[in-house]
């Protein structure tokens, strides 16, 4: 029996075909930010969930909501719980904020509340300087963090690596601002940003 197969596929050639065509049902849909596979939402049991607007199909942030107006010159302001991204994909994946401030500064930060795999997400340097308290760790472009190097695996200067979520893990982020806020007239778009481990390794 053995020897009749081998000899029926010799027979047949070696599964050469000239073209195939296959009808295969995909679904893709989207989904508002808090279902989303890059979940961002606002943190039920926060006070500090009144400045962030769920009502769209997109999270957005107004430091004027409540009764003030705005941010104290010439202070150290951090506003902590305000957002919470969750990876709900497949694969680890850093992310991190573009499009903040930077002159004057106001910058996102990840809580040591976040639950990620890097522990490189310390306080960078900017940031003890600013906050002799402690705050979470790099994540918008201007709370040291550089995006051209967001696994920052050399070993001195992990501090400034992006946050890794691996599918499941989640990445709590504050608001900070300091010092000179003259001039400040912010409302804009800020992006986002997932990249595959793979992507970058």
């Amino acid at each position: 029996m053995g020897s009749l197969a081998a000899g029926g596929a010799a027979a047949m050639g070696s599964g050469a075909f000239t073209s195939v065509s296959a009808d295969r049902a995909v679904e893709v849909s989207v989904a508002d930010d808090a279902d989303a596979l890059l979940a961002i939402d606002d943190i039920d049991e926060s006070a500090n969930s009144a400045y962030v607007d769920t009502s769209g199909d997109t999270i957005s942030i107004d430091i004027s909501t409540a009764d003030g107006e705005g941010l104290n010159n010439e202070a150290l302001t951090k506003i902590q719980d305000l957002l919470v991204i969750e990876n709900q994909g497949t694969q680890p994946v850093y992310v991190w904020a573009s499009g903040m401030p930077t002159n004057p500064r106001v910058a996102l930060g990840s809580q040591a509340s976040s639950q990620i795999q890097n522990a490189g997400t310390g306080p960078g340097e900017n940031q003890v300087d600013v906050n002799p308290q402690g705050s979470g760790g790099a994540f918008s472009e201007n709370s040291n963090l550089d995006p051209n190097d967001i696994d920052d695996s050399e070993g001195t200067g992990k501090e400034e690596a992006a946050p890794l979520l691996a599918p499941g893990d989640y990445v709590i982020v504050e608001m900070f601002a300091y010092g000179d806020l003259s001039g400040l007239d912010f409302d804009d778009e800020i992006t986002i940003h997932a990249v595959a481990e793979s992507e970058v390794s």
